[in-house]
Order: C-alpha cells, then sequence, then structure tokens
C-alpha cells in the first residue's frame, strides 16, 4: 500500500466519522473533518504525481472516496435544509452519467479511462466549497450572514456540474453509437 492511497483509504474512514460528528450535534468538528477528508483529495493526487505512486488501485478508490464524502455531506445538509436540494440533485445527475459511460464502456469494451473534464474538476471544487459553506453557517452563531455567498457558490457549483453532466453525455452518446470492439460493418 503506498502513500497516496492510503491517504484516500484515510478520507473514506473519515466520512463516517464526518456522519456522526454532523448527527450527533457536533458541527465544528464535523466541519474539521469535512475540510480534513476535502484538502486530502487534492493530497493524494499530489503525492501520487510527485512521488510517481500512481497505481490502477487509486484511480479506482479515489473517486469513490470523492463520491462518497460528497453525496454523505450533501445529503445529510439537504435532510437539515442547510443546502438546497437541487445542488444534491446536479451532483446524483453528473455521477449517474458518469457511472452510465462507464459502465457502457465496459460492456461496449471500450477502453474509455475515466479522466475528469475541466468543468467537472471546476464542479467539484465549487461543490466542496458549498458544503464547507453549508457546515459553516450551522457552526455558528451567524451562520445566516452566510447564507447569500453559500447560494452564489451552490448556484456555480450547480452549473458547472449540469455542464459536465453534458460533456460526459456527450462521450456516452459517442460511446453508444460506435460499434463494439470487433464487430465488423456490413
Amino acid at each position: 500500500m503506498n502513500l497516496p492511497n492510503s491517504i484516500t483509504l484515510a478520507r473514506i474512514a473519515l466520512v463516517p466519522i464526518f456522519a456522526w460528528l454532523l448527527l450527533s450535534g457536533r458541527p465544528v468538528a464535523a466541519l474539521a473533518a469535512f475540510v480534513v477528508a476535502a484538502v486530502s483529495d487534492g493530497l493524494d493526487g499530489l503525492v501520487a504525481r510527485v512521488l510517481d505512486q500512481r497505481t490502477e488501485l487509486g484511480a479506482i478508490l479515489d473517486p469513490i472516496a470523492d463520491k462518497f464524502l460528497a453525496l454523505t455531506a450533501l445529503v445529510l445538509l439537504v435532510s437539515a435544509e442547510s443546502l438546497p436540494i437541487w445542488l444534491l440533485v446536479a451532483a446524483l445527475l453528473r455521477d449517474g452519467v458518469v457511472f452510465g459511460t462507464g459502465l457502457t464502456s465496459k460492456l461496449r469494451r471500450r477502453a474509455i479511462r475515466p479522466e475528469p473534464t475541466r468543468i467537472s474538476k471546476y464542479a467539484t471544487f465549487f461543490l466542496m466549497a458549498a458544503i464547507t459553506l453549508g457546515l459553516v453557517a450551522r457552526s455558528t452563531a451567524h451562520g445566516t450572514a452566510i447564507f447569500p455567498y453559500l447560494m452564489a457558490v451552490a448556484v456555480v457549483a450547480a452549473e458547472c456540474l449540469v455542464v459536465a453532466s453534458a460533456q460526459y453525455g456527450i462521450r456516452w452518446r459517442a460511446l453508444v453509437l460506435r460499434r463494439p470492439t470487433g464487430q465488423r460493418g456490413r
């Protein structure tokens, strides 16, 4: 087990701790756990590149850890009415299209690397920022003062998520229209 994969596994382990802290009424501790987990997302990739330790396991674990963290936080914050439900829907849309593209790639025997688009990276950044602001709003007595900024960041995140969904949808469509490997035309 290399260092980047260990960081990713630590992020996965932090998710239930984050959820427990938030659900048990410890929003400041939950915020701290979330920030550590979110920062580890960039850290594992940086360490993997710098140390030249990219692995297939890391390529699989990293997006799983990202989705686990983001979707757990979104579900909890939407259910607590700290984030709008449309942000969760936008995140689920993108993740559903990415999953569908990957599944179609496997079924059609096409080697498509699940490379995130630039706008999808922006979407993840703004999504994590919106979640962080939602947690800050729950953690402070002046949370309502943060609300306009939270909504602005959430709108940008949702817009990026929808555009990323369209980009991945275009990839998916191209994949579906191609013949599977091994088939010949008439």
